[in-house]
């Protein structure tokens, strides 16, 4: 979560008259996370929400977002959060230029990485993973690529004469048969979260309460989303590559709800490299190419160093 948006009192007073909640009394800007605002608002009732305003998503991802997380309620997932409804049913709000959502608020906050952390997380994406969601519903979900950026996905954008040459450069350096090889088709498949790094979730008392921003969610493969929060999690104390022992926490976490394949098995390594790359593309979209945060244009390139540190790592 983070501040973009610069928003009054008056203005929270008009999107919460739009829910069947009392007025606000005074609000806080929280300024954890990457690429929306959000606040926290007390209540005149003494209850305490969560407005959040979109800045990078336009209303119909997020209305798709709300959609993911109300079948995931639906099918009693513990870990996500679940919108208020408008007194006119809807999860989105809209007021002049702003639109968003507001939630309950949970008390919490990222952790300290440790193994017991690691292997909490590792367990809560299994029991994701693991959800018996019926065929409409999960058709009701929009593909992950129209949000984040597979092995598929980051091989076409290398090919595009305006793509960032460093990134190019190494992802042929990694991937000298450009992720061709790899049978995307067969791996298993469901409701995946697409950017599950360690501080899209809170802690308290040393136990998880919640996965956040499910913004990247949607149908997908379930080794991308393992790859993708082991390459965003897992991380040495320099932060600078991934973790052998925290990886293995995760697994074994991940594993006590369900087991990897033989095939995904094969493939952990490599999906933990287009984790990286699915990061840093999405930070290219967001930061370098668009105009969400000028301070973030070049953070991209620090999961490619990771990248080519946990590659050398795998060499050593």
């Amino acid at each position: 979560m983070g501040v973009y948006s610069k928003i009054t009192i008056e203005d929270i007073s008009e999107i919460i008259s739009f829910y069947d909640l009392s007025a606000p009394v005074h609000y806080e800007e929280t300024v954890e996370g990457i690429s929306n605002s959000n606040f926290s608002v007390l209540l005149a009732s003494g209850q305490k929400i969560l407005l959040k305003v979109s800045n990078d998503k336009n209303i119909e991802q997020l209305e798709n977002e709300q959609r993911i997380l109300h079948v995931l309620k639906k099918h009693h997932y513990p870990f996500s959060p679940g919108a208020f409804q408008t007194k006119l049913g809807k999860l989105v709000y809209q007021h002049k230029d702003y639109y968003g959502v507001i939630f309950p608020f949970i008390s919490g906050s990222p952790p300290e990485i440790n193994w017991d952390v690691c292997s909490q997380i590792g367990r809560a994406l299994a029991q994701l993973h693991m959800l018996d969601i019926d065929r409409d519903d999960l058709e009701s979900i929009r593909p992950y690529d129209h949000v984040g950026y597979g092995g598929m996905n980051i091989f076409e954008y290398t090919t595009q004469q305006n793509a960032c040459s460093d990134f190019v450069l190494m992802f042929d350096k990694i991937f000298p048969h450009k992720l061709q090889d790899v049978p995307y088709d067969i791996f298993p498949a469901g409701v995946i979260h697409g950017d599950l790094y360690f501080d899209n979730t809170l802690f308290l008392d040393g136990k998880l309460m919640t996965l956040l921003d499910f913004e990247q969610a949607g149908r997908g493969r379930f080794i991308l989303d393992i790859g993708i929060a082991i390459s965003g999690g897992c991380l040495n104390d320099r932060k600078d590559n991934i973790d052998f022992s925290l990886v293995e926490k995760f697994l074994e976490g991940y594993e006590q709800v369900r087991s990897l394949t033989t095939l995904e098995k094969e493939y952990l390594n490599t999906a933990i490299l287009v984790g990286f790359f699915s990061i840093s593309l999405w930070r290219i979209k967001r930061f370098y190419e668009g105009d969400l945060d000028q301070s973030k244009k070049y953070n991209y390139r620090e999961l490619l160093v990771r990248a080519d540190n946990f590659n050398k790592a795998l060499s050593d």
